[in-house]
């Protein structure tokens, strides 16, 4: 059979039309968490939960959107609260998540908010020595992610983090939030200066439209391999 076209009423042959590539398909996202529970709010040592292999902490400013951050990556409406005023996270808040089924579950950290103003120094010095008993323990997280508000820049309490972190040889990750704020060439030139100045290329992350979740998810997945921790059920 030919692969001319139908006769075009004239005797001759109508050119096939050329069919047009067709784009291709976005992935799709990765599914939320299959399970993700909060487990307990500790104020001291002794009330930390028992380890159950990787841990990730949160570490960042009270503003910097780490309860909205925390909800868009694992997929959940409402785990952690948002509060409409910032530095009310006075705990160390422990999650359990499972990412996918028959996978061994793992650790989501939330550490207390620092950088408060209005918290009395008391306060704000039992925050740090709670925050250092569990990064200096044994049991301590095997991936650090500094949270800070794109817009801000680098501020002296990020770059302390940064360097103690670096003194504890804890790997850490700079996630910089809100990243839907801004647009374009700005967003590239404050994500540069993050870098510049804490080293390394910080992840741009947005709770509203979930810009960064997948890399999130894929650094966490790669550190949890690289540590050693017990991962997906047929690592093994």
């Amino acid at each position: 059979m030919s692969a001319e076209g139908p006769a075009d009423g004239r005797g001759g042959l109508q050119a096939s039309s050329p069919r047009r590539p067709r784009p291709p398909r976005a992935p799709r996202p990765s599914p939320p968490a299959a399970e993700a529970d909060f487990v307990v709010s500790a104020a001291a040592r002794g009330q930390f939960p028992q380890p159950v292999g990787f841990e990730a902490a949160l570490l960042g400013r009270s503003n910097c959107g780490k309860s909205s951050l925390l909800n868009r990556w694992l997929g959940r409406r409402a785990l952690a609260r948002v509060g409409a005023a910032p530095g009310r996270t006075r705990l160390i808040n422990f999650f359990q998540v499972v990412w996918r089924v028959g996978e061994a579950p793992m650790h989501v950290v939330d550490l207390p908010g620092y950088g408060y103003a209005a918290a009395p120094k008391a306060m704000v010095e039992s925050w740090r020595r709670l925050v250092e008993d569990y990064l200096q323990a044994e049991r301590g997280p095997r991936l650090a992610l500094i949270l800070m508000d794109v817009r801000r820049g680098v501020q002296p309490e990020e770059r302390r983090l940064a360097d103690w972190l670096d003194e504890l040889g804890l790997p850490f990750q700079v996630v910089a939030t809100k990243a839907d704020k801004l647009s374009g060439g700005r967003l590239t030139s404050s994500l540069a200066a993050i870098g510049r100045e804490l080293g390394g290329l910080p992840l741009a992350f947005s709770s509203l439209t979930g810009r960064g979740r997948e890399e999130l998810l894929a650094l966490v997945e790669r550190r949890r391999h690289e540590s050693g921790a017990p991962g997906a059920a047929d690592d093994s």
